[in-house]
């Protein structure tokens, strides 16, 4: 293995703490094999690690026939199997189903070990999987007590990340400490080598400690060891998942599922009154007036929210949160009578990155039976959207690279919001928005202006 481009850098305030970083060495081409020589013609040993959210059990076939790896539970791996050196064919089914769902034909090093990582990536609710051939034969450090870490990154619609490994966890709203790099996508690696024992791993994104997306990885190291830690998004596409491989350890394989939840507030109570919401300590975007959106905020997923209209309190949304997710907490109606409702967000891009994809929340006052159409460029995007709910996302009528005029209609008036110049919107392609309508809509004629905000 060629590191004529590898750097090292000692850090401060961790013994025998030095980290890499090699741009492109780890790349999504499927042809990855560790260092060392093997043969060109044996076999490669292959396992499968289960870091899917949705797919309880997964089969491994190769070459078109099924093999001992078979039913890997989520969270766990399967022992080594046998698989041709080459473009060896690999697929992953359900367990027991003969439908494939990742094919792949990555090429694969005789004498090879390897460990096929499937997880969810890239799709509205996390829908397609994916999969990446681990290598394992990276060289086993010579010095006793020392180990190497390796970190990759399967999670681009997360953007750019910067990841922090400290010899402590973070302190519930504490800064990140131990920086050693940043990561996008799997087309880098970062790789340290340190001392033995228990270290905590915590992801943000870029340039932007305050955003966190993974919190207080534990990852326990021995003497001599490779170990591997692989980010997956979490349900949201934001969060990430940390799964962390043990270099030729038999079940050596563990993940740490996201326990967080990112939260924003979104106003649309009349009357300009103001909308707060709280989780434990930490505030949603305080004294929000409609029409507004919030930051999203990290909270815990076993948290309970406060919200309140006024300055009185009123039931928080019946809906809980969800670990891994972003979601909207969005409060509408009258000052007296506002509800609050927890909507799931999905900030993965859209599959196809020419286009945008869009949905629409229904934040409009006064009228329950104002059930709304939105309309991008002359075609109908959702229809249906019941006041208090989000549509499902869709892209049919949007042109991402030219302006896309929206409009509004519904139940009530075929023409709630028209087609106009003020409507008109410049959307960027590979980019997710939300469209928020609001107002007061009592009868044939709105109370107050209704408007439409892009996010």
């Amino acid at each position: 293995m060629n590191f004529s481009n590898v750097k090292s850098v000692l850090m401060p305030g961790m013994k025998n703490f030095k980290w890499w970083s090699a741009i492109g060495m780890v790349a999504l081409g499927m042809s990855l094999s560790g260092c060392g020589g093997h043969s060109s013609t044996s076999s490669a040993s292959i396992r499968v690690a289960n870091a899917t959210l949705t797919h309880a059990s997964l089969d491994l076939w190769v070459t078109g026939a099924i093999t001992t790896a078979t039913a890997t539970a989520q969270n766990a791996t399967s022992a080594y199997v046998s698989a041709p050196s080459g473009a060896a064919t690999l697929q992953l089914n359900d367990a027991g189903s003969s439908t494939g769902l990742a094919i792949s034909t990555p090429t694969l090093v005789g004498g090879a070990h390897y460990t096929l990582l499937a997880f969810e990536s890239g799709a509205t609710g996390g829908s397609v999987l994916k999969m990446y051939p681990l290598p394992e034969d990276w060289t086993i450090p010579t010095q006793a007590g020392t180990t190497q870490l390796r970190f990759l990154d399967f999670a681009p619609e997360a953007g750019n990340l910067d990841i922090y490994v400290a010899a402590s966890a973070v302190a519930s709203g504490g800064t990140p400490a131990g920086y050693v790099g940043s990561i996008n996508g799997n087309s880098q690696a970062i790789i340290l080598s340190e001392g033995v024992g228990t270290y905590y791993v915590t992801v943000t994104a870029s340039n932007n400690p305050a955003d966190v997306r993974m919190l207080n990885m534990p990852v326990a190291v021995t003497s001599q060891q490779v170990a591997t830690v692989a980010l997956t998004p979490a349900s949201g596409g934001s969060l990430l998942d940390g799964n962390l491989l043990l270099q030729q350890v038999a079940n050596g394989f563990s993940t740490f599922r996201n326990t967080g939840t990112r939260v924003r507030l979104a106003s649309a109570v009349s009357g300009g009154t103001s909308v707060a919401a709280t989780a434990g300590s930490t505030n949603l975007d305080g004294s929000g007036v409609a029409p507004q959106f919030g930051n999203y905020a990290l909270i815990p997923a076993s948290g309970t929210l406060s919200v309140t209209v006024g300055g009185a309190t009123i039931a928080p949304p019946a809906t809980g949160l969800i670990a891994g997710a972003d979601m909207t907490l969005l409060v509408f109606g009258a000052p007296g009578s506002a509800t609050a409702s927890m909507l799931t967000d999905d900030n993965r891009p859209p599959l196809n990155p020419a286009l945008v994809k869009m949905r629409l929340i229904n934040g409009i006052t006064g009228n329950s039976a104002n059930v709304l159409k939105l309309v991008a460029n002359g075609v109908a995007l959702v229809t249906g959207v019941a006041p208090g709910t989000a549509s499902a996302y869709g892209s049919a009528g949007i042109n991402a690279y030219g302006n896309v005029n929206l409009s509004l209609s519904s139940t009530l008036n075929a023409n709630l919001i028209p087609p106009t110049a003020s409507t008109a919107y410049t959307l960027n392609p590979n980019t997710t928005y939300t469209v928020f309508a609001v107002g007061d809509y009592v009868t044939a004629t709105p109370a107050s202006p209704l408007s439409l905000m892009v996010q």
